[in-house]
């Protein structure tokens, strides 16, 4: 008998069904109003379907509807949805009378979180069921039915119900206050981005070249982020003669679901060591536990050094009519530490629940001061090579170039020499990186004289990961005679064969399906036949192999008056028979002899045209030149 009794004392119920009950109809009106809202969407299917609209449909469309929704709207969606269910499921823990009513029930606290944890997710999945269910009872109905879809889709969505209620439920046990749940949810979400992004727009303030961006290991940290990037539908396409037919589509990103349905679970387990470890006593308090307090206090200085102390300094210079565009590191360091300062007083003032916060806190705003003013000068010192980073070229795989309106793509097999001359113009503005910073103040363009460049370059390395880097500068015209000067490397770039070259020519294996010349002292446009195109395409490609061709001016302007330009209208071999893919048009300037030579040959230009661009340009006549030269 004593054994019976004590077997019985010993037995444990992990679960709680009347707690369960409980929780879905305390809630109902959210899951149910969710539930009959979606609806609304099979609605709107079963009426287009009797209505004839949707008599076409078959399983390609039904799985790409699937996987559409489920890639483009199921991250966010369950990113809002979940910190709802959580904050409903836990709410009592963050009242003291609640969360004392609640630990006294006969259910150990595991049963009470699994039975938490159970709701929330239950009524995360409902509207989805509903939804679900109504979907593919009319597929069923009208025949397009795909059972491997519903399934991927099913999978698909669990992971990321576990993924954000684990999440949210993680965050619900750091913190003891209502308030405080969605604060702290969201920053989780975002925190390695954002600080990333706070900490190089710092260093953008000191260092060239920098963007604000985050890169790939922050936002795989991020998951409503990196899901979202993630996720996507992917067509199987197979050849049926020379045409392309789609016959199914994937649902591309369960690797990295799957690794962030492990730490959904994970983060699952924790909450659940946090939650047998919490005080009912939290109930109210901004940090459950004694130890986030520091981690709360110091963290809210820092994100406020981060953004209140860079509004505290523009504020200064716009005060101070300080037009620098790199900022003063000293002035920087004080307002960073300053709003550090507030920070850390309106994070002990949320933990005390007081307003009396400052005697006894001399130590702790020195540190926060001190860790504000560090961060600055580690931000603008350049500690980690950050700015100093230009790849070897053994690892460039191609580069993008893009400055004023030219835009160059050069591969290490096909561009050496021009990617070679890109990277050495990007490693002469890196080592006169204190001149760029010096000379960053000039009001305005002059043409001729001085002209502002916004250079963006992007690196694909061999590794396959890419480098980008954005520069603003001055480009003056003393120093562009000077060949060891970015200002020089820059002009002998955009004058070089290959650049010039590349305004024009086609691509290999494109074909010319239309060209236009247009004659401005005629104001009209004449289009020319395939022999004719042939001729002056030609005859354009031996004046850019020849040096006839100016280069564009790095100070501005165009280099002589031009009367006549040429339209170029081409097909890539990736395009369709027909299909006038791209375009281009190329100014005919007075140098060009060849192509002004074939215009006169096929009587698209005139003799007393040219001797009129003669007259207007007061230089040697065009004309001379173009039948000495030809």
């Amino acid at each position: 008998m004593n054994w019976e009794v004590s077997t019985m004392l010993s037995k444990r119920s992990f679960f709680n069904p009347v707690l369960f009950q409980k929780n879905l109809t305390r809630f109902w009106p959210l899951w149910g109003g969710l539930s009959l809202l979606g609806s609304l969407a099979p609605l709107y299917m079963l009426l287009a379907l009797l209505s004839g609209a949707g008599r076409n449909l078959g399983s390609l469309d039904f799985t790409f509807a699937l996987y559409e929704v489920t890639a483009s709207a199921g991250p966010v969606v369950f990113f809002l949805y979940a910190i709802i269910c959580a904050a409903l499921v836990w709410s009592y823990l963050y009242n003291p009378r609640a969360v004392g009513l609640m630990h006294t029930l006969p259910a150990g606290r595991t049963c009470l979180f699994v039975t938490g944890v159970l709701s929330g997710l239950t009524m995360l999945l409902i509207p989805c069921a509903v939804v679900g269910a109504l979907v593919c009872l009319i597929a069923l109905s009208w025949g397009f039915f795909d059972l491997m879809a519903v399934a991927n889709t099913v999978l698909a969505i669990l992971l990321l119900a576990l993924i954000f209620f684990g999440l949210a439920t993680f965050c619900a046990m750091l913190t003891g206050h209502a308030l405080a749940l969605p604060v702290l949810y969201g920053l989780v979400n975002f925190l390695a981005p954002l600080l990333e992004a706070l900490i190089v727009s710092l260093s953008s303030e000191f260092l060239i070249g920098l963007e604000i961006r985050s890169s790939g290991w922050t936002i795989a940290l991020s998951p409503v982020i990196k899901l979202t990037e993630s996720l996507s539908v992917r067509s199987i396409t197979e050849l049926e003669g020379e045409r392309g037919v789609v016959t199914g589509y994937l649902l591309d990103g369960f690797g990295v679901l799957g690794l962030w349905g492990l730490a959904g679970a994970a983060l699952l387990g924790l909450a659940w060591l946090l939650y047998r470890l919490r005080s009912s006593e939290s109930a109210g308090d901004a940090a459950a536990f004694p130890w986030l307090r520091p981690v709360f206090r110091y963290g809210l200085s820092l994100l406020s050094a981060l953004t209140l102390g860079r509004l505290l300094y523009e504020l200064i210079r716009a005060a101070l009519f300080l037009s620098s565009r790199y900022a003063n590191r000293a002035v920087m360091a004080v307002c960073m530490a300053l709003a550090a300062v507030v920070g850390y007083y309106i994070a002990s003032m949320l933990l005390e629940k007081s307003l009396r916060v400052f005697r006894g806190s001399a130590r702790g705003v020195a540190l926060a001061t001190a860790a504000a003013a560090a961060v600055c000068l580690l931000a603008s010192y350049d500690l980690f090579g950050a700015e100093r980073r230009v790849p070897e070229l053994e690892e460039i795989s191609q580069v993008e170039f893009y400055d004023n309106g030219l835009y160059l793509l050069c591969t290490a097999a096909e561009d050496p020499e021009l990617l070679a001359q890109i990277r050495d113009l990007h490693q002469t503005i890196v080592a006169d990186r204190d001149y760029v910073r010096s000379a960053a103040d000039y009001p305005s363009n002059v043409p001729g004289q001085r002209r502002y460049h916004s250079l963006r370059l992007t690196y694909t390395l061999r590794n396959g990961t890419r480098l980008k880097r954005y520069y603003a500068f001055w480009v003056l015209e003393g120093r562009v005679a000077d060949p060891s000067t970015y200002d020089g490397k820059l002009a002998a770039l955009f004058s070089a064969p290959q650049v010039i070259l590349d305004q024009f020519a086609l691509q290999e294996g494109g074909v010319l399906t239309g060209m236009h010349c247009l004659n401005h002292y005629e104001g009209a446009a004449l289009e020319l036949d395939g022999e004719q195109r042939q001729r002056v395409y030609e005859a354009m490609l031996r004046d850019a192999r020849e040096g006839n061709l100016p280069g564009r001016s790095v100070l501005g302007g165009e280099p002589e008056p031009y009367a006549m330009s040429i339209e170029l209208q081409y097909r890539t071999p990736a395009q369709p028979s027909g299909y006038d893919y791209g375009y281009k048009e190329m100014q005919v300037y007075p140098t060009m002899m060849n192509t002004l030579h074939t215009l006169l040959e096929l009587e698209l230009v005139s003799r007393e045209q040219l001797e009129q661009w003669d007259e207007e340009l007061g230089i040697s006549s065009v004309l001379e030149r173009t039948e000495e030269g030809c």
